[in-house]
């Protein structure tokens, strides 16, 4: 697969490869972002990934095989800490009902999410670009969602205001992720879902848990 050379076709080969299979109008928008996402990273902001290949495996699939794991995304959601758009962005093309919140703090990423979702044409789908605090959210969300970003126990303080009681949040982590669930204790969440599992035909481990607010 390291000769695929970067097209709508390459893309689709590599989604495939990868156990994903995109109908051709998500394959074509994920295609467009793609654009975007390499013609606004020259300074590598946005990633640090350049071959196609490692972009593919380590952005797209890897924020879009969760979906084999979630039956129903909650309504409303924020993508806490969402950078240039992980797993935000492919999350809300695979999933165009949820109403998604992409929450970046760094002025140039959130210009670089406001300005994807003008050029995607994408409803249903805000920056909020602030850090994300106890007091951040005037109104709770149904679920949250973060990749790659700070422990658990660090992430839950700041979701006191913003997840509704009932709702998901949901980690995407590496297998390390075991060490932190064997020294969590939070009263307030309780431990739903834990999946641990390799993106297809890649070396890379992942994991998602799923805590539910009481």
């Amino acid at each position: 697969m390291n000769n695929v050379k970067p097209s709508v076709q390459g893309l689709d080969t590599l989604l495939r490869w990868h156990g994903i299979e995109l109908n051709k109008e998500t394959l074509k928008k994920l295609w467009l972002f793609h654009g975007l996402l390499r013609e606004h990273n020259k300074d590598q902001d946005l990633t640090r990934l350049n071959a196609f290949k490692t972009i593919v495996e380590r952005h797209y699939a890897d924020c879009i095989i969760i979906n084999s794991f979630v039956k129903k995304w909650p309504s409303k959601m924020l993508d806490i800490g969402s950078g240039a758009g992980f797993p935000g962005i492919p999350l809300k093309l695979v999933n165009p009902n949820i109403h998604l919140i992409l929450c970046e703090p760094r002025p140039r990423r959130a210009a670089f999410l406001s300005l994807a979702i003008k050029e995607l044409a994408l409803q249903g789908i805000e920056v909020f670009a602030h850090k994300v605090t106890s007091n951040s959210m005037s109104e709770p969300v149904e679920g949250i969602i973060c990749r790659a970003f700070a422990s658990i126990s660090e992430t839950l303080p700041r979701l006191s205001n913003c997840l509704k009681k009932g709702g998901k949040a949901y980690f995407m982590k590496g297998p390390a992720v075991k060490e932190e669930l064997m020294q969590f204790t939070n009263i307030q969440y309780a431990l739903k879902e834990t999946h641990y599992y390799n993106i297809p035909n890649s070396p890379q481990k992942r994991s998602l848990v799923v805590l539910e607010r009481l």
